[in-house]
């Protein structure tokens, strides 16, 4: 059984969002809708969260805990606090190419993968805000576990 954590008010939502890489950049306003869609999420040790080749249905946000990507059962990447994952998957909406679990009792934020398109489709500033930064990722080879 997992330990509920305090749920987070939209304001420490939004601080929270505010320091994951792909939100670094967005105004008060758009971190305000993103926290008003997200839902927080308690896993217990060892929990699935997406299976590899699995569609995607949403972008997840590691507010604490850990959080292990395998490949074909493999260990790849892990995912640390104020780290996104499921995040290419969420963007081209292709099945994931890991498997995420949570490596211990682990608290995260998630985005439906509908309401994060439907963001960016209608707030221009916010998909230019996340591009830059997917750059920056992508560049700097961060981004090879999204």
């Amino acid at each position: 059984m997992v330990t509920q954590v305090k749920k987070l008010s939209t304001i420490e939502k939004m601080i929270c969002l505010k320091s994951v890489d792909i939100f670094e950049h967005a105004t008060v306003e758009q971190l305000a809708r993103i926290a008003g869609l997200s839902q927080e999420v308690d896993l217990a040790s060892g929990e699935t969260i997406y299976a590899e080749g699995q569609p995607s249905d949403a972008l997840y946000f590691l507010l604490s805990g850990r959080i292990l990507l395998e490949k074909s059962g493999t260990p790849a990447f892990e995912v640390n606090e104020g780290e996104t994952f499921g995040t290419l998957a969420a963007l081209d909406r292709q099945p994931h190419l890991y498997s995420a679990k949570a490596a211990g009792v682990a608290h995260i934020l998630k985005l439906d993968t509908r309401d994060f398109h439907d963001l960016l489709s209608l707030d221009s500033g916010l998909a230019l805000a996340v591009l830059r930064v997917l750059c920056r990722l992508i560049r700097s080879g961060r981004f090879a576990m999204s």
